[in-house]
Order: C-alpha cells, then structure tokens, then sequence
C-alpha cells in the first residue's frame, strides 16, 4: 500500500511579498516610536535597514513618508512628527556627510515641510495648516 502524502503548499512570491511589505511597515513603526519617545540611537537606521533587507537611504524616505502621513492622519500630532523629523534630519546629514552623498529624498524635502510649520510666517496665518500640510499633501501625491 502506497501512502500519499498531501503536500505542504508553498509560499506564493505575492505572499512573501505582502509579508516583507508588513515587516517593513512594522519596523519603520518601532523606529518612529522609538524616535518619539527620544530612545533611539545613531545605529537603530542601520540596524532597521538590515532587519528588512533595504538601504539605510530607503529607511529615511520610509520613516519620513510614515511620519509624514502619520501626522495628516492625525496618528501623531505635529510637535511629536516634527520633533521625529529633527531627529531624522540630524540621523540623515550625519549619514550623507560620512558617505559623502546628497541629501536623501523625500526625506529632505518632508524635513523643510515640518520646519516651515515651526515659526511665524508673519502673514496672519497657520503655518502648519498654510505651509506645512499642502507641503506634505504634495510630496506624498508624488511619492505615491
């Protein structure tokens, strides 16, 4: 008599995929707590960019577009999304001064939308609703 065995069903790429991709978003999500809460250190990029097989370049555009639309969605008020980006912003130019390369985007240029809504625009104005939410709006529609 011959057993069959039933087999194992194997993964899918997609499935694999849609794993990473939610490990990815896991990561980036420990990284931004961990920034907010002022706990993270210099090498917490690195070692992120490792657990998730990507560049520590593509770990600043992650966690910057997650703050970013962490913050229109109102997951994290504005002081603790630009209190995160600071720390990004200073993490990133130490990053591109050691390695020698341009400023990383869109990481750059959510840094600048969160910096305009720091200060008084001395137009009557919100500048967070003015300057820094359009801002935001407009680089996550062309990094979509």
């Amino acid at each position: 008599m011959v057993l069959l065995r039933k087999s194992i069903p194997q993964k899918t790429n997609l499935q694999t995929a849609a794993e990473l991709g939610v490990m990815q978003k896991m990561k980036i999500e420990e990284l931004a707590n961990k920034i907010i809460d002022d706990s993270e250190m210099p090498d917490d990029y690195k070692a992120c960019a490792k657990a998730i097989g990507i560049g520590v370049e593509d770990v600043f555009n992650k966690l910057s577009i997650y703050m970013a639309f962490s913050f229109l969605n109102g997951v994290f008020s504005y002081d603790d999304a630009d209190f995160a980006m600071n720390a990004v912003w200073s993490a990133m130019l130490n990053y591109v001064m050691e390695k020698d390369i341009h400023l990383v985007e869109p990481c750059y240029s959510i840094y600048i939308a969160f910096d305009e809504g720091e200060y008084d625009h001395c137009d009557g104005n919100d500048p967070i609703e003015k300057y820094t939410k359009p801002l935001l709006k407009r680089i996550l529609e062309q990094n979509a």
